[in-house]
């Protein structure tokens, strides 16, 4: 099943989804990926030691919002990441990422270029955070979620890939709740570092 052409280098590239959610698409799409961008390097305030958002979650509660069991991958101590990949083959996949950022989430936005018309833009309210953003790329073969939540300059990333047959309503419902989950934990862990752009 061919992946997007528009979901996946808007997406895969601007935002640099991990390697797993690069390999499910290679695979069903059969061609050549262009080279994902390096991570946003840790900043410094957040160093030491390192955070991990899937500190936030509860594994349970993920399985719940996608109806489906997922192996959790948090990396080490030294090299966090919060990745969750479905058992079965065609489940919805999740990569929560964050970084610190001086400037506003519509700036991030307009980073990933027109739209399109495939492609739908909201702002809602997530308790506990200073701004968030939904990105929704929908076509007849992937749904492509990426939901950010600001706490000050954190800026925490929630990325949901999902294959045909999906259930839009249900992945944008379980993307918004991790933004809660995740901007509930940054203010009551101190970690609204800054003072968000205006």
């Amino acid at each position: 099943m061919p992946a997007s052409s528009g979901i996946r280098p808007r997406l895969l590239v601007a935002l640099a989804l991990v390697p797993v959610l690069a390999a499910t698409l290679t695979g069903c799409g059969g061609g050549d990926d262009p080279e994902l961008p390096p991570r946003t390097p840790i900043p410094s305030e957040l160093a030491e030691p390192l955070w991990n958002p899937c500190d936030a979650l509860d594994p349970a509660e993920v399985s719940t919002l996608f109806t489906a069991t997922f192996d959790q991958q948090t990396g080490t101590s030294a090299e966090p990441r919060c990745t969750f990949t479905p058992t079965e083959e065609g489940e919805t996949v999740l990569d929560i990422n964050y970084q610190l950022y001086g400037g506003t989430l519509q700036d991030i936005v307009d980073q990933l270029g027109d739209p399109g018309d495939t492609s739908e833009l909201t702002a809602p309210r997530i308790p506990g955070s200073s701004g968030a953003r939904l990105i929704i790329d929908t076509d007849e073969d992937a749904l492509a979620v990426t939901g950010l939540v600001r706490n000050g300059r954190l800026v925490q990333v929630v990325n949901a890939l999902d294959l045909a047959p999906y259930d839009r309503d249900a992945t944008v419902a379980g993307v918004r709740r991790l933004l809660t989950e995740l901007a509930s934990h940054a203010e009551e862990s101190g970690l609204n570092t800054g003072t968000p752009p205006g």
